[in-house]
């Protein structure tokens, strides 16, 4: 059975920030804008590889939206000192802490799942589906 190839690091990031299939490229593997497909339509590629796989892409996600809330706290205290009211302040932030994680969460799951392909290459079986010798574009 032959398996295809792990990417290289550098494509295997920028295809996981780029929302594509780390393996063969893939794009538009979203529904409904934030819903990520169980697999892989061209390669076969199943993204969560384990149970709870996705840990670490819920974590970077909550990373990057904490990251924006707190710019969005100090910027806001900056631009409204000394008269900082709360109501003012706290728009920005619940509006980053609703629609951020919606939005950032599907690229999150294929950045990491580029990462867990970058510590763990694909092994015999896995991402079979439309294999050719020649490679594909990242």
């Amino acid at each position: 059975m032959t398996t295809r190839p792990t990417p290289p690091k550098r494509t295997l990031f920028w295809r996981g920030v780029s929302r594509a299939c780390p393996v063969c490229g893939k794009r538009r593997l979203t529904r409904r804008v934030v819903e990520l497909a169980d697999e892989c339509p061209r390669c076969g590629l199943v993204f969560e590889r384990a149970p709870g796989h996705f840990v670490g892409a819920v974590g970077m996600s909550t990373i990057f939206t904490f990251g924006l809330i707190l710019i969005s706290l100090l910027l806001g205290i900056w631009v409204l000192w000394p008269d900082v009211q709360f109501l003012s302040l706290a728009l920005a932030p619940l509006a980053i802490a609703t629609f951020v994680p919606l939005l950032v969460h599907p690229t999150a799951k294929t950045l990491w799942a580029s990462i867990d392909l970058m510590m763990n290459p694909l092994e015999p079986g896995e991402a079979l589906g439309g294999y050719s010798d020649e490679p594909s574009a990242p």
